[in-house]
């Protein structure tokens, strides 16, 4: 083989290689790069909650009435709780709710969250709701509960007139 017959190749193969390193690269790099397909808003201070939902209730929980285990068996699940509305906040609520909520369970069979901004509903308290509708689950599925006393209810009325919204989180864009 002449000289230049194996630097063309070695050439070629070395440009086959760098294109080759960088679209394994570039590949690798969109796996691995932060990804906000979940912007959700910031419900760790109340004043951004109203805005976040279409549904906003304090509300009683009377009773437990139903659960759905996960259908993929994992240890999870969907109970679903009856509520008796004390005060409608924003949106039309009904008198009486039936609401879903995703929740874990413990090994001896309790219902629990990971997420303090979610805690499970139980009933005799009462919680300020935040819920979308969804016939799935009765009236709605739980997106947002805080158990409140009803002292905070001149605070969380002032929240809902009051339109604040939360910035979005961190390397999300408006609106995502």
């Amino acid at each position: 083989m002449n000289r230049s017959r194996i630097a063309g190749l070695a050439l070629a193969g070395t440009l086959v290689l760098g294109a080759t390193a960088w679209a394994a690269t570039e590949a690798l790099t969109a796996r691995t790069a932060p990804v906000h397909a979940l912007c959700l808003p910031d419900l760790s201070h109340d004043e951004y909650v109203p805005a976040a939902m279409t549904h906003l209730a304090y509300a009683a929980v009377e009773s437990v009435v139903g659960y759905d285990p996960d259908t993929d068996g994992g240890p999870g699940g969907i109970q679903r709780v009856r509520l008796r509305v004390l005060r409608p906040l924003k949106g039309e609520v009904p008198a009486a709710l039936t609401l879903g909520q995703g929740v874990g369970r413990d090994p001896q069979g309790r219902y629990t969250s990971h997420d303090p901004q979610y805690p499970v509903l139980l009933p005799g308290r009462t919680y300020v709701v935040g819920y979308t509708q969804d016939p799935a689950y009765g009236d709605g599925y739980a997106r947002y509960a805080k158990q409140e006393p009803d002292s905070a209810l001149t605070r969380w009325t002032a929240h809902v007139s009051g339109g604040a919204i939360a910035p979005p989180p961190e390397g999300c864009a408006e609106g995502a």
